[in-house]
């Protein structure tokens, strides 16, 4: 038996030969030869590559030759054209894909599956928190079928989904051992419900079958073979396998004329051509593998049978390209060993190998072959392209050659000789460094950004790096600047300095401002750099009330408003601009979560001997400060006022403090936050800490002082006679207090309005009147209390003692009312009096379905109890003033003023109950008072009470013509008045005339939250269900709306649809909205619905956010009302082990100690005291 040639034999050229002639056995047929000629042959190969051919037949087919020699192009690639590619990198939002004939394309996001479309769009409409990102899905040198969607001028838009992919194949087509590349469309429990894209076709991958290497995502795109098929005229059921052997062995058996890219093929070798071989496939089918497409390893001979997998279809011949590579080979993904030249390396001495048509052919290394295009070359114009590729590229001659990329499908590398490109110094990124002096030309001008080129790099200059200046905007000229279509011409050679590497983009950003070319400019490069204390130049990148600064590396520092600038009223947004170069401080970084504080206002420093400083103005601190501490809380509260006072005091005059627990923490605040990062400030810079420090212990004696308010006016736990004589003179000094408080806010107000009012000190001159108002309210609740309390001490006493301490009581009473009655007086000769609660009409209640019969006129005690509750915003009180005291003739005098306020006050009662009792008296009070709104309402109920109803329908009908149209919330009253009684008494059809009514008059959220109030009274629990989807569907965006018919649902005992209202609300709101609208359902769900429901949604945000103080505030409160004072503590020595901000720690240790106080005994309380005092002790601030 004859011996059997290598398919390609090697065998040698000579160098000055361009044309080789290939025997006709060449794949290696039975045929005796010469032995000369063998001897030939060996010598030859020591020259060949071992796959170019040796020479050609005199015989061969030239059109043979000429269809296996074409190759792809961007201009031969048409919409819907089917080929293999291989993924090259992977970025965030799209795939580059290397595609056969050195060809490149990208695939997005939204074209690699529906599934994965699907992830993407709730991704976007936030129903879930992530996606899965590309690098898991994909991975460099894997291999895909791609579909051209749109062809572009250097690459290809491209997809994968496999209803694009497969859009051809029917159902009937397929059979065991079909290739089909899928997609995950869902997780089962046993395995994976696959995509397709055949029409009548369910996959179905079992976990048993699949990969176990590969962890499988919905949207996925994998390959899978069938391993069984259940076929009906109609449908398809698959059962799929994706494990490398069996994909490996997976051929197409039977013959179709729509094959996909990847599949495996029986070919067989008809013809060695000089570009590749010529073969069959389905017995006479003609077919091609092109030369770079050949498996080197095996042998194939003229007539056998090889398995080669479908490259494309070149249309219109509809003839097929396949390759001998495995694509589903597992060191395919082994790049790193694949590819062993990266961009830009140059390669010495790289041999000519052969010329096909325009390339030609180096061998770079053993198994590295690179190609030349002749398109990069100049060619004389005298010569022909073959005479100068063989004159200037003689076979196995050398060239110095440069890589200038991989093709990862063909396997080959793009390299040129051109000598600008080999003596380019910058190629890649990795060769160049952040701070790198470069120099850039530019290739592009806009108004906005700059383009340029470092080499064989792509640059970006942004309009603030231009220039020194920046961005300054003139506001008297022109808004666009055209100074770099002026300064830049396309074509310039700038100097530049890298800003920072963009790998994402593959380019580089970079800077031309003069300061920050400049070797004497101190920059930071690296934020292992960033030290406290040392100065560097940086670029402004935000302004707000504080400052962004922007280094190189794109690191970042925050410079807060304080250290903006020594002069507090100087407006941030006027003194800066966009792309200022400011040299900064640095005074604290942390490199944990990289972050840095600058400053502006302060010089360079050097941090240990700040530190030493520091330290031993701690340890002097410590010494002087030797003296009684106080506690954080105190059984008497009017104490810890009086205490608060004295320390404010002595804080203002000596601008010290004394080392309470409360204070400790608030300077581990400050330490956290940044401030007294410098030691050596100017006086004016601790003028401003200290103010802060007063302001801070403010906002303590803001709380003291509520919780004293409410206490005082609780008079229920008042039992006998002296605890009521106590709190009588309590309330007294209480009183006293706020009304030298209320002296000072009328101070400040005239100083204000001395000065002259502007924008700047317009909202702290209402701020000012907002209060006082407060302060007024809350003083005549107090001294309703007293009246209240004198008498019940009336009523308890007998009559002897009861003379004696009406008089001191009383005494006491005159003393202070006299002196509030005359200081308002000399108030309102200093100030303008705002007569809000005088001048106008009180807001009213509309009445329920249930309570129209019945219409209360408001009281105005119920608008002062809930001004009060918002007593928390109320200021530091000033030290107590010694009074003198009164004569017995004063007290007298003082005595008789009481006693005719008291009359008075007593007429006017007795005046308010003259309330219009006919039809005469309303018209009359409404001629008087025609815009108000409680005054028709009133009307409407008398009829009503006569069961009138047409006539309560035309006084609600001539309201709302009589009612000024400014009036809109007057004319509202009315409105809800209205359709509660058409919902009361009227029918479906006035219902829904009189609510279109009121939608287009009014705010349509406003009438849609009152009908809902309506519709729960009415008990109208379908109609009430049907509104809130109404609402959710128009209001989608706003919390109150949840809140609103949450509450409605809860108490008509719509408990599920309440629930279901919760849900849909986490999915429509922003994240930052979840928290609030999860505790204002657990409240809910703790009045009307479940309590271990309540509970475990406050559990479940305190375990998502535990550094939410106020919730858990909110939770603790909530527990408070049901007395479960074990669990109180549970939760609060959880959240105190945590590891939170000292001024967070301190609210949390707070509220533990007044439940203590209130429910546990002094032991626990002095046991949470003394936490506390640990927990500021072990503390690193």
């Amino acid at each position: 038996m004859a011996d059997v040639e290598e398919y390609f034999p090697r065998g040698g050229k000579k160098p000055a030969t361009t044309t080789f002639v290939q025997s006709s056995n060449f794949l290696g047929t039975a045929e005796k030869k010469e032995k000369k000629k063998r001897k030939d042959k060996k010598k030859k190969s020591e020259e060949d590559d071992g796959y170019l051919s040796e020479e050609r037949g005199q015989d061969e087919d030239k059109i043979s030759y000429k269809t296996c020699g074409l190759w792809l192009s961007y201009k031969v690639v048409k919409e819907d054209f089917l080929m293999l590619g291989r993924v090259a990198q992977v970025k965030d939002t799209k795939l580059s894909v290397s595609l056969p004939s050195r060809l490149f394309g990208d695939v997005m996001a939204c074209h690699i599956s529906e599934p994965y479309n699907k992830q993407l769009e709730a991704f976007v409409e936030d129903k879930i928190d992530k996606i899965t990102d590309l690098s898991k899905m994909f991975k460099p040198g894997q291999y895909v079928c791609v579909k051209a969607l749109e062809a572009r001028d250097q690459s290809l838009m491209l997809t994968m989904m496999p209803q694009h992919i497969n859009s051809t194949r029917k159902h009937g087509d397929l059979h065991k051992g079909a290739l089909l590349q899928v997609a995950v469309s869902s997780v089962e429990d046993h395995g994976y419900i696959m995509e397709t894209g055949i029409q009548s076709t369910t996959a179905f991958l079992p976990k048993k079958s699949a990969n176990a290497d590969v962890e499988y995502d919905v949207g996925m795109v994998i390959w899978c073979s069938v391993k069984s098929i259940q076929q009906s005229p109609d449908n398809s059921v698959l059962t799929l396998t994706n494990e490398t052997a069996t994909l490996q062995k997976a051929f197409q058996r039977i013959p179709t004329t729509t094959l996909q890219p990847g599949t495996a093929v029986d070919f067989i070798v008809d013809k060695a051509l000089d570009n590749g071989i010529e073969g069959c496939i389905f017995g006479d089918r003609v077919s091609y593998i092109q030369r770079h497409h050949i498996d080197t390893k095996k042998k194939p001979a003229l007539g056998a049978k090889i398995r080669a997998r479908l490259l494309y279809t070149l249309s219109p011949t509809n003839v097929p390209f396949l390759t001998m590579k495995d694509i589903f080979d597992p060191t395919c993904m082994d790049i790193g060993q694949e590819q062993q030249y990266k961009e830009g390396a140059i390669v010495e001495e790289a041999q000519v190998l052969k010329i096909l048509g325009r390339c030609v052919y180096f061998k770079l290394s053993p198994g590295n072959t690179g190609i030349l295009s002749i398109r990069s070359l100049k060619l004389q114009e005298d010569l022909t392209d073959e005479e100068v590729l063989a004159k200037s590229y003689s076979i196995g001659s050398t060239h110095k050659v440069r890589v200038m990329c991989y093709h990862f499908l063909d396997r080959v590398y793009s390299v040129t000789d051109q000598p600008n490109i080999l003596h380019e110094k910058y190629f890649s990124l990795t060769q160049l460094s952040v701070g790198e002096m470069v120099s850039a030309t530019i290739t592009s001008v806009t108004d906005t950004y700059l383009k340029a080129t470092i080499g064989r790099i792509q640059g970006f200059v942004h309009q603030t790096h231009m220039t020194d200046a920046g961005i300054f905007i003139d506001p008297k000229k022109a808004s666009t600047s055209k100074l770099p279509k002026k300064k830049f011409k396309v074509g310039q050679e700038v100097k530049a300095r890298v800003l920072n590497l963009d790998h994402l983009k593959h380019s580089a950003v970079l800077t031309l401002k003069p300061t920050l070319l400049s070797k004497d400019t101190l920059v930071l490069l690296k934020f292992e750099d960033a030290v406290a204390g040392k100065a560097f130049t940086g670029v402004v990148s935000y302004i707000r009330e504080y400052l962004l600064v922007t280094f190189f590396d794109n690191i970042k520092a925050i410079i807060p408003r304080k250290f903006v600038s020594k002069d507090p009223s100087e407006n941030t947004k006027d003194s800066f601009h966009l792309g200022q170069l400011v040299t900064c401080v640095i005074l604290f970084v942390n490199s944990e979560e990289k972050k840095i504080v600058a400053s502006l206002t302060h010089v360079p420093f050097d941090p240990e001997t700040k530190n030493n400083k520091r330290k031993q103005e701690s340890h002097d601190n410590e010494t002087s400060s030797k003296k009684p501490k106080m506690s954080i809380n105190d059984d008497r509260s009017d104490e810890i006022v009086d205490d608060d006072n004295t320390k404010a005091k002595k804080e203002k005059k000596k601008h010290q403090d004394q080392p309470v627990v409360t204070e400790v923490i608030d300077s581990a605040i400050k330490a956290e936050s940044g401030k007294d990062k410098k030691k050596n400030k100017t006086v004016k810079e601790r003028k401003t800490e200290e103010s802060e420090e007063i302001t801070d212990n403010r906002e303590d004696i803001k709380q003291k002082i509520n919780q004293r308010y409410l206490y005082l006016i609780e008079l229920s736990i008042c039992t006998s006679r002296d605890e009521l004589t106590r709190r009588i003179t309590e309330l007294l000094k209480f009183v006293n207090k706020k009304a030298r408080y209320l002296d000072t806010i009328v101070n400040e107000i005239n100083t204000l309005e001395d000065q002259g009012l502007s924008p700047k000190n317009k909202k702290q001159h209402t701020d000012l009147h907002i209060e006082r108002l407060k302060i007024e309210e809350e003083m005549t609740k107090l001294l309703d209390t007293v009246k209240s309390a004198q008498q019940m001490l009336r009523d308890s006493k007998t009559e002897d003692q009861n003379i004696e301490d009406d008089k001191i009581s009383d005494e006491k009473i005159e003393n202070v009312e006299s002196e509030i009655v005359k200081d308002k007086k000399e108030k309102k000769q200093k100030i303008k009096e705002v007569k809000v609660l005088d001048k106008l009409e009180p807001v009213i209640e509309v009445p329920s379905a249930k309570d129209f019969w019945s219409v209360e006129k408001p009281v105005e005690n119920k608008i002062q109890a809930k001004e009060s509750s918002s007593s928390e915003d109320e200021e530091e009180e000033k030290p107590k003033k010694k009074r003198k005291k009164l004569t017995s003739s004063e007290k007298a005098t003082k005595a008789r003023e009481e006693e005719e306020r008291i009359r008075e006050m007593e007429k006017k009662a007795i005046e308010s109950e003259n309330e219009p009792r006919s039809v005469e008296q309303f018209q009359r009070a409404l001629l008087a008072s025609p815009d108000c709104s409680q005054l028709w309402i009133a009307f409407m109920a008398f009829h009503l009470q006569s069961t009138e109803i047409e006539r309560a329908r035309g006084v609600a009908r001539k309201a709302l013509t009589t009612i000024n149209f400014r009036e809109e919330q007057e004319r509202l009253n009315v409105w809800i008045a209205l359709l509660n009684l058409e919902h009361r008494f009227g029918t479906k059809e006035t219902q829904q005339k009189t609510l279109e009514d009121a939608l287009q008059m009014n705010d349509k959220y406003q009438v849609h939250s009152k009908l809902l109030e309506i519709l729960v009274d009415t008990s109208k629990y379908q109609e009430l269900a049907q509104l809130c989807d109404l609402m959710q569907r128009k209001y989608r965006q706003q919390v109150e709306m949840y809140t609103a018919c949450g509450g409605a649902c809860y108490k008509a005992g719509l408990l599920d649809k309440a629930r279901q209202l919760m849900q849909k609300g986490m999915t429509a709101l922003e994240k930052k909205q979840h928290v609030p609208l999860l505790v204002q359902f657990a409240q809910l769900e703790r009045t009307a619905g479940e309590r271990e429901r309540a509970e475990a949604l406050f559990e479940q945000v305190l375990a998502v956010y535990p550094a939410r103080v106020d919730v858990c505030c909110a939770y603790v409160d909530m527990l408070l009302k049901t007395g479960d004072v074990t669990r109180i503590r549970q939760v609060l020595e959880r959240m105190t082990a945590h590891k939170l901000p000292a001024r967070k720690m301190k609210v949390l240790f707070k509220k533990w100690i007044e439940v203590e106080e209130k429910y546990g005994d002094k032991e626990q309380a002095e046991q949470i005291r003394q936490k506390a005092l640990e927990y500021v002790n072990k503390a690193t601030f």
